[in-house]
This record gives structure tokens, C-alpha cells and sequence, in this order.
């Protein structure tokens, strides 16, 4: 495989883990700005173990995993008791948070950040790996028991608990949740670039995520996996001169999709439709 092409599958595959990071607690109706703050954390920590120690790839997975999780868990508890707006304007606020303490924190190597991190072999084979063990994760976790009491919190949290939903457990369960997922991103993010930079993790980032999810289709997980490769793809694609316009384009694409697609390029209804078609099949192919 050439390098592009493993440069390329990579990356699909990190966003794509990040965009799902970012859809679990959406799927909660919380709007919740965090998953650059965890990438960060775990994309760091796989860096510095690499580094300093020479950590294996599944080693700092693992401890990031943990990591992250819990780093992602306390300001959980705290964003349990917001809503709307509110968690969306204080958890972004953890990305600019975690990018001052990593600049001033010397053996994260500062604002020049961490280079030299240990080569990892197949790669590419355990991107794919986490991606699809995440999204297969993710496509259990929505029949359970557990995805349907997301589903009606984002429908209406006051009915939810009269139902019987603990609100503010599920809150914090949907943000640990996609701490870790998004900590996972960031340690596949910190082999593949062998190099990480306080700047990587920060508006811009969160940028490309939040386009990829809405684009896609932000109430379902299967949106990302179009709009993910294209989009990223995107920044290949375009003309060089053009690549320093690549936010804006971004942008653009966002609020085009948005306003003709307001759930996205992939729906509930879509995904529903199919469903139905695959079920009468199975029962003509049955007969």
C-alpha cells in the first residue's frame, strides 16, 4: 500500500472515530464541545509514553483509554448540571484550557510539543481495527437498553425522567463515553503524525468534526462514513492554492447542507426505509 493511501485511511479513520466521539452525547440531545479536549489528552499521553518510555501502540491505547476516560468523566460531573447552551460554550472552553496547561508544562514539551514518537508497524491494520470495534460498539449500544434512554432524553428530559431515566447519570455517561472514543482518536492521531503540537488540538479541529457529523447526519452514526472520506478527502482534492481556504470551505459546505438537509445527508427516515426494504426481502427470499 502507498503512503498516501495509508496516510489517507488513517485519517478517515481517526475522524470517523471522532465524529462518532461527538455523536454519542448528541444522540443525549447535549451539545457538547469536549472532543478535541479529550483527543488532546489521549493523543498526548500515547506521545509522551511513546517517547519517554517506549510504550507500544496497544500499551498507550490502553492508558489512554483510561486517561482520557477519566479526565473526561470529571468535568461530566459538572456538565450534568447544564444544559443547551451552557454546556456547549463551557465544555468549549476545555479545549483552550487543555492547550495553556500543555504549553506550560515542560515535559510536554511546551508550544514546541512532542516529536520523536516510536514508529508503529500496521498501523493502518489497527485503525481499522479501532474504527470498526467502535463502530460496532456504537451500533450495539443504540439497541440497549441504554441508547433507547438517550433517545428519550434528547426527545424530552422531563419525560424521560418521569419514565424512570436517571438524566443526570446517562449525562455523564454519554460525555465519559465519548471521552474515551475520542481519546482513542487521539492516540492513532499521535502514531500516524509521529508529532503532536498544542495548536493541532483546537478550534479548527472541532471545526472539521462538527462539519463531518452534521453533514453526515447527526442523528445517526451511519452518516459519518460518507461524509467523513469525502470530507477529508476534500483537502486533498482541492487545487493546492485553495487548501489555505479550507475552513471556509468547511463552513460553507455546513451551513449549504444544513440549509437543505437540516438532519443531514443521512436521516432516521432514511435508515428506516432501508431497514424496511432489507426486512421484506429477507421475508420474500424466506418464502
Amino acid at each position: 500500500m502507498s503512503t498516501a493511501a495509508s496516510y489517507f485511511i488513517v485519517f478517515v479513520c481517526v475522524y470517523l472515530i471522532l465524529t462518532w466521539a461527538a455523536y454519542v452525547p448528541f444522540k443525549a440531545g447535549l451539545l457538547y464541545n469536549g472532543t478535541v479536549y479529550c483527543m488532546a489528552i489521549g493523543g498526548y499521553f500515547a506521545a509522551f509514553m511513546s517517547k519517554t518510555f517506549g510504550t507500544p501502540f496497544w500499551l498507550c491505547m490502553l492508558g489512554a483509554v483510561v486517561v482520557s476516560g477519566l479526565l473526561g468523566f470529571l468535568p461530566a460531573l459538572g456538565f450534568s448540571r447544564t444544559k443547551g447552551v451552557v454546556t456547549a460554550v463551557s465544555s468549549m472552553a476545555l479545549i483552550f484550557i487543555i492547550q495553556a496547561v500543555i504549553r506550560n508544562i515542560p515535559a510536554l514539551g511546551a508550544a514546541r510539543g512532542i516529536s520523536g514518537i516510536k514508529k508503529c508497524e500496521h498501523l493502518v491494520l489497527f485503525s481499522i481495527i479501532c474504527a470498526v470495534a467502535i463502530g460496532y460498539f456504537l451500533f450495539r449500544f443504540e439497541k440497549s437498553r441504554f441508547g433507547r434512554a438517550f433517545e428519550s432524553i434528547e426527545t424530552d428530559p422531563d419525560m424521560a425522567a418521569t419514565l424512570g431515566v436517571n438524566v443526570k447519570r446517562m449525562t455523564i455517561l454519554g460525555l465519559t463515553m465519548s471521552s474515551v472514543i475520542a481519546g482513542v482518536a487521539g492516540v492513532i492521531y499521535a502514531f500516524q503524525m509521529r508529532v503532536v503540537y498544542p495548536e493541532t488540538f483546537g478550534f479548527s479541529m472541532l471545526l472539521n468534526i462538527m462539519t463531518m457529523m452534521f453533514v453526515g447526519g447527526r442523528y445517526t452514526q451511519w452518516g459519518m462514513l460518507i461524509s467523513v472520506p469525502v470530507l477529508w478527502g476534500l483537502n486533498k482534492w482541492i487545487p493546492p492554492e485553495l487548501a489555505i481556504y479550507a475552513q471556509i470551505i468547511y463552513g460553507v459546505i455546513l451551513i449549504i447542507v444544513l440549509m437543505a438537509f437540516p438532519e443531514g445527508i443521512v436521516t432516521r427516515g432514511m435508515i428506516k426505509k432501508l431497514k424496511g426494504i432489507f426486512i421484506k426481502q429477507k421475508v420474500m427470499e424466506a418464502k
